[in-house]
């Protein structure tokens, strides 16, 4: 019933992203950025992991390369389908540090770079396709994030960026599920109370 429920929420959210404009896409994920590196939970952190966004999902390339230009270690993710798990690794150069994956999404060379330590990631930008006001997610179903996130440092802030159609009221959660401290829309600003 719960993952039934999960599924239409996600198909459902998924039809809506999908039919955004590029103009829109664009402002709001500018507005996100503008909000994530004013925040002095951003502005004191070195090592930031992002997700390397696809699909009309909030676009991260652009603070990907404001963190570049001002000396912010990048990290993004590796998946292995395998074991559904996420291996970080540090992004010098977008153009140069990462190809498609079989998902379509652009992911780190994996046998060039550097991997990262996780105790060492500071905060962590968090994708998914709803969210709720507690900070609950829910993402495109396999389990990598919530798997990653349970093994980060219990200092590390991980922070889901969203459109603010995209947060809902509740979404149904079980025993794996790990909130985010913060969701980061381009109208407000939802903490985990």
């Amino acid at each position: 019933m719960k993952d039934t429920l999960k599924n239409n929420l996600r198909k459902n959210m998924l039809i809506i992203r999908k039919n955004m404009t590029d103009q829109s896409v664009s402002a709001f994920s500018l507005k996100i950025m503008d909000t994530i590196i004013s925040l002095p939970q951003f502005i004191n952190c070195k090592n930031i992991m992002l997700y390397m966004s696809f699909n009309n999902e909030v676009d991260t390339y652009n603070l990907a390369t404001w963190c570049l230009n001002n000396n912010k270690t990048v990290i993004a993710p590796y998946c292995i389908k395998s074991s559904h798990k996420i291996v970080p690794f540090i992004i010098n150069n977008l153009t140069n540090d990462l190809s498609k994956s079989t998902f379509g999404i652009m992911e780190p060379k994996y046998d060039i770079l550097m991997k990262a330590n996780i105790e060492n990631i500071d905060l962590i930008i968090v994708p998914g396709v709803v969210f709720d006001e507690d900070c609950n997610r829910i993402g495109f179903g396999a389990g990598y994030y919530d798997r990653f996130l349970s093994m980060k440092a219990k200092d590390t802030i991980a922070i889901g960026i969203a459109y603010d159609y995209q947060i809902i009221d509740k979404v149904p959660t079980d025993e794996y599920d790990v909130p985010l401290n913060l969701i980061i829309t381009e109208k407000r600003i939802i903490s985990l109370k």
